[in-house]
């Protein structure tokens, strides 16, 4: 009679667990389509879809998000999900803010007198579209009664992460002086593409790990666990990241390859160290590189 008990509560233990990859695998789908209507459909920086640079578009998506938080918050049953939706709110609501004030860029670079034609400019440019999406995701956060440690805006364990990251950074930025630094006209120029694509690199980074990994990872991990969390960034990250406008389209599938593989690696050190730092720093080594790559071409 023991044995039979034992099976039957083996059975149903079994039966729990999956009813739970369901209920996961369910709502992995659930945000992912959350992530792809934001950064795909949502985004400002390409116009390959009606919705992209589209006012209307983001302002309502980021309506409908927020009535999901608040909705799910006010249910006994959904509370858990509140958060989440809520996150979904604070990302999509940076677009409305950026296709109102983007424009100003070109007002901030006038005061320094420069264009997006010399590598400063470019990197001034980055350092106003962080400000204006930094701004919103930190005062958001707040006001959700969140401390930004929630977004890994913590110390956390700094010294792996610096170690690590610094690492990475190094041997990024020797990569691209050896097959480019010779392509530059004068050690001047490639002084200034250094310098000012450090600038536009960690802005960059930090922006971007905050906007796509840092809000999200700890609301997603208790619902998906840290291996689903990780991938779902990791793949809207790469999604984001498809239309870029510099590729041609036989090199989209190598940019989906690299922004999904070091979007799991930059998950998973931010997870583990419990600090965005250390990803910020391999984010702005890729970006560094490119960078450097892209102005040794002009």
């Amino acid at each position: 009679m023991s044995t039979q008990i034992a099976s039957a509560m083996i059975g149903r233990k079994g039966t729990v667990e999956k009813t739970g990859r369901v209920q996961r695998l369910v709502l992995f789908v659930l945000f992912l389509v959350c992530g792809v209507a934001i950064f795909v459909f949502g985004l400002n920086y390409s116009a390959i879809f009606p919705t992209n640079k589209n006012f209307g578009y983001s302002a309502v998506l980021s309506a409908v998000f927020l009535v999901a938080a608040v909705w799910l918050k006010h249910n006994e049953r959904l509370n858990k999900y509140w958060q989440v939706a809520f996150a979904f709110f604070i990302a999509s609501f940076v677009f409305p803010v950026t296709l109102l004030f983007g424009g100003w860029s070109g007002a901030v670079l006038g005061w320094f007198n420069l264009t997006t034609s010399t590598s400063q400019g470019i990197a001034i440019a980055k350092l106003y579209e962080m400000v204006m999406i930094v701004v919103p995701i930190m005062v958001l956060t707040k006001l959700s009664g969140t401390d930004l440690g929630s977004m890994y805006l913590k110390r956390g364990n700094l010294k792996w992460g610096l170690s690590i990251g610094a690492l990475v950074l190094f041997n990024f930025t020797a990569s691209a002086l050896l097959f480019f630094a010779t392509r530059y006209t004068s050690m001047d120029t490639l002084g200034a593409a250094i310098l000012w694509g450090l600038v536009f690199s960690f802005a960059n980074g930090f922006m971007e790990e905050l906007w796509l990994r840092g809000i999200f990872l700890k609301k997603f991990e208790p619902i998906l666990g840290l291996g689903g969390a990780i991938l779902l960034t990791s793949i809207v990250f790469s999604l984001m990241h498809a239309g870029v406008v510099y590729l041609t389209p036989g090199a989209i599938p190598f940019m989906l390859a690299n922004t999904l593989t070091m979007g799991l690696a930059c998950g998973y050190l931010m997870m583990k160290t419990d600090s965005i730092w250390g990803s910020t720093l391999i984010h702005a080594a890729s970006d560094l590189f490119l960078f450097i790559a892209m102005l040794a071409s002009v």
